[in-house]
């Protein structure tokens, strides 16, 4: 007998499924690689405050997955949680702009990571729930996520040597006007965290995964 093979899910969803991986990981790529000399030469922090920044987002980023599953599991359908938690990450995210305290940071970096922390294993999980073929598809889906981060970072790069270095700047004075104007990665990530939010609403519904277990008792 012949060994089936699988029937491929049709390239309409794997393309929104890449274009969600794209934004998903777009929205971390924009700040992350800035964040370090922004906080350390812009906004003068020590190290060890810019460690417990980090240790306070790891903090949110273990706690988070695991009531965002539950409420995932049990009571809203997928794409409806990365919409309502990409839209509070990106209000959050733009206001983080604007903090100039360390405390102020500290706080916003755990609730960022509360909202933004779940997204990343909700949204593999929607792939998932609908390619066909999870094996071989998969992987070039969320490639796609890769280029999200290189490319944001990339413009993020551009942007600066363009918006942030004034011709009439040099040595030291050049570089900090470019580490200040680090704070627009803030933005842009607010920007590409409300895209996401908007976008996730028009996914496939991904029901909660007692109604998926019904559905197919039924």
């Amino acid at each position: 007998l012949m060994e089936s093979v699988p029937v491929g899910t049709a390239p309409g969803i794997r393309a929104r499924l890449s274009l969600m991986m794209f934004l998903q990981y777009a929205i971390w790529g924009a700040w992350l690689p800035f964040l370090f000399s922004f906080l350390s030469e812009h906004r003068h922090m020590s190290g060890e405050q810019i460690g417990y920044m980090f240790a306070a987002g790891a903090a949110g980023a273990i706690l988070a997955p695991f009531f965002a599953g539950q409420i995932a599991d049990r009571w809203f359908a997928t794409e409806k949680y990365l919409a309502l938690s990409h839209l509070l990450g990106a209000v959050l995210i733009w206001n983080l702009a604007g903090v100039e305290t360390y405390r102020g940071f500290l706080v916003f970096s755990f609730l960022y990571s509360l909202c933004y922390a779940p997204t990343m294993p909700l949204s593999n999980s929607l792939a998932f729930h609908h390619l066909k073929d999870r094996e071989r598809e998969f992987g070039r889906v969320r490639l796609w996520g890769t280029f999200g981060w290189i490319v944001v970072g990339l413009a993020m790069g551009h942007w600066l040597a363009y918006a942030h270095s004034p011709a009439n700047l040099t040595g030291d004075a050049l570089h900090a006007a470019q580490v200040a104007g680090k704070v627009d990665a803030f933005k842009v990530s607010a920007i590409l965290g409300a895209i996401m939010g908007l976008y996730c609403l028009t996914l496939p519904h991904t029901p909660p995964a007692k109604d998926a277990l019904k559905q197919n008792a039924t």
